[in-house]
């Protein structure tokens, strides 16, 4: 029964992956498709004799506004020890890291799914259509930020991030997977567990329309990471003993 149990909830970690992939590939569109609103729009400055303008976005902005806080609460009440110390005695100890990419990805899709853009009020507009070297500025900016996010998630061990492995390892009785990673790699990712937030903060920032609901969403989420990123000075000693060996690896080769 309980190897049954076990079973269930690697293919329930399996699924979730695939979920967790097509959510990211439509955040990753929603982010990165070059985007165009009226010209009327364009600045900023043009609400001083345009009230209306204001009047529209009041509800759009609280509602995005809402979705945000909603992804933050739920990515900080997911990781506090209250909620693994109830999985703890849920017995759900091993689902954790499945629980966390799943609420997540929900939270997520439902972001994306319900925004509600706020165009009455544009601080710039750039129409990379009109010109095909800003068009593949704009393309090769982004591609390089997935880039880095995409190859940091797979350095930091994808399938234990999204809690295959846990899942995988309790099937065959094996000690979870954290046990064995040094104990300097653990200190990191007790502190922080995404790959890359230059690359995110570069997407978010780095777009041809910043429309005031996407303004939010950018502050809002840099403004998260960086407070959440909580990495000590061992955390960057270990990071550049391991960039350091890397490149000697590289050399040899």
């Amino acid at each position: 029964m309980a190897s049954f149990a076990k079973l269930i909830l690697l293919l329930s970690s399996i699924a979730t992956v695939g979920y967790t992939i097509y959510v990211i590939g439509k955040f990753t569109l929603f982010l990165s498709m070059p985007r165009s609103v009226s010209k009327a729009h364009t600045w900023i400055f043009n609400l001083l004799d345009n009230k209306s303008r204001l009047e529209t976005a009041y509800g759009p902005i609280v509602l995005d506004t809402l979705y945000v806080i909603g992804f933050i609460l739920q990515h900080s009440l997911l990781k506090s020890a209250l909620v693994k110390n109830l999985l703890c005695k849920l017995g759900l100890s091993v689902a954790e890291r499945t629980i966390y990419a799943l609420t997540s990805s929900l939270c997520l899709h439902y972001l994306i799914k319900h925004w509600l853009p706020a165009q009455s009020i544009v601080l710039w507009q750039i129409n990379v259509d009109e010109s095909e070297p800003l068009w593949w500025t704009f393309v090769i900016t982004h591609v390089i930020g997935w880039i880095v996010i995409f190859g940091g998630c797979v350095i930091m061990d994808i399938m234990e991030l999204l809690g295959v492995k846990q899942a995988y390892f309790s099937l065959y009785n094996y000690t979870e997977p954290l046990a064995y990673k040094s104990s300097d790699l653990r200190n990191l990712y007790a502190h922080v567990r995404h790959p890359s937030f230059v690359g995110l903060t570069l997407i978010l920032f780095v777009t041809n329309v910043m429309s005031l609901d996407r303004l939010i969403l950018a502050v809002l989420l840099t403004t998260y990471m960086y407070v959440a990123w909580s990495t000590d000075q061992r955390d960057v000693v270990y990071q550049k003993s391991q960039l350091e060996r890397k490149k000697l690896e590289l050399k040899a080769q």
